[in-house]
């Protein structure tokens, strides 16, 4: 991948729309791009320097081992996110692993130092970055809320709501390919399995959605936000 596809990579942005090429490249992004495959697992590096992660392309599984061997989701992440140390204080975790769940995904990384140094250099860069990892916080925020206070049924359709505007679907029989097993979507909103399984079943019936293992079909996406809002 040549850099001048690299800085375009990036440009489209919000985060480093305002940078320029040697801004970019004092960051050392343009030298760290990985292009990975479907079903490729990824240790993220617990080194004495922090990274951040930048998702370019295509949908990844952040997931820890727990001491049983078993695999803990943290977290599905889509094209534009940013992961790693975000904030200022070292992360004191065991190391997380990355497993690619679309057919592709391009991964890029940088050091948080390197990071600093630029936003000192740039005040705008700085104010810019102070924003867009707020709205992230805000967004984790809620979705802490969501689990508290709302109900398991509300919580699946919010999670498909945040899918959905991530894929950029708002209208009717579209088909969302599907990265999330059961078990997933029971991690990621704190219910079991079993409960998943029914509640999909339920949406079913109402013609919101039809579930397969290769994609979920969206019939009344209408509906899905009606019913989150009559919860609110």
């Amino acid at each position: 991948m040549t850099t001048n596809l690299k800085y375009w990579y990036l440009k489209e942005h919000q985060l480093f729309k305002n940078l320029s090429l040697s801004e970019i490249d004092a960051l050392c992004i343009l030298k760290k791009f990985k292009r990975s495959t479907k079903n490729e697992i990824i240790e993220l590096p617990s080194d004495d320097k922090e990274r951040l992660y930048f998702l370019k392309f295509g949908v990844i599984k952040l997931f820890r081992i727990n001491k049983d061997g078993e695999e803990i989701l943290l977290e599905i992440l889509q094209k534009g996110d940013i992961f790693g140390e975000v904030g200022f204080t070292k992360n004191t975790h065991d190391s997380d692993f990355i497993k690619v769940i679309s057919s592709e995904a391009i991964l890029c990384t940088f050091f948080r130092e390197k990071l600093e140094e630029v936003m000192l250099k740039k005040p705008d860069f700085a104010i810019n970055y102070i924003k867009f990892m707020g709205f992230n916080f805000k967004k984790i925020q809620n979705s802490y809320k969501n689990i508290l206070f709302k109900d398991a049924k509300t919580r699946l359709l919010l999670l498909l709501q945040t899918i959905l505007e991530k894929e950029g679907i708002a209208e009717n029989n579209k088909a969302l390919p599907n990265y999330l097993t059961q078990k997933d979507i029971a991690q990621l909103i704190c219910i079991t399995r079993q409960s998943v399984i029914s509640l999909l079943k339920e949406l079913e019936k109402d013609g919101i959605l039809n579930y397969s293992q290769k994609e979920i079909f969206i019939v009344d996406y209408k509906k899905i936000n009606e019913m989150i809002e009559n919860v609110k």
